[in-house]
């Protein structure tokens, strides 16, 4: 079936009005998508852990923290803890596996992180020694996880 000219374009601006109203919606983006990120540092641990995550440059920044599951979450990442990183900031975690992403926020949106660099020297009952920076090789945030019981935190 053919349409005659006049309606093809008389839908031509209510085709723009809707965009505009969609583009005005705020956006999702506004929240952190750590799965959507390509660098996941992970690590494991067969007892319970700690982390300590240290500001060490500046901006707005917050650690996330998830586990895997096929069959759940976004992409098969379930986020269980998220802590904006002001100054620094201490919290657990359970054993098994676990993938730590660092996101800083830039102009309204959250971005993630350049490939985490870590700290290879090791120390007894740290699990991983991670420096997370806008960019590779710089380090805004460190993040220290340990087993429980190892020192700090």
């Amino acid at each position: 079936m053919k349409l005659p000219r006049w309606t093809i374009a008389a839908s031509f601006p209510i085709a723009i009005v809707a965009a505009a109203l969609i583009a005005a919606v705020p956006a999702r983006a506004a929240e952190p998508r750590p799965w959507l990120c390509r660098d996941k540092p992970v690590f494991s641990s067969n007892q319970p852990m700690t982390y300590d995550a240290t500001m060490q440059g500046s901006g707005h920044w917050t650690m996330i923290f998830m586990r895997f599951d096929p069959s759940g979450g976004h992409d098969g990442f379930t986020i269980f803890d998220s802590r904006d990183v002001v100054g620094q900031v201490t919290g657990s975690l359970e054993r098994g596996q676990w993938y730590a992403v660092g996101m800083y926020r830039e102009g309204g949106s959250w971005v993630c992180a350049g490939q985490a660099q870590e700290n290879r020297q090791f120390v007894h009952g740290i699990v991983r020694d991670l420096c997370y920076g806008t960019e590779g090789g710089s380090c805004d945030v460190k993040l220290i996880v340990r087993e429980n019981g190892h020192g700090a935190p």
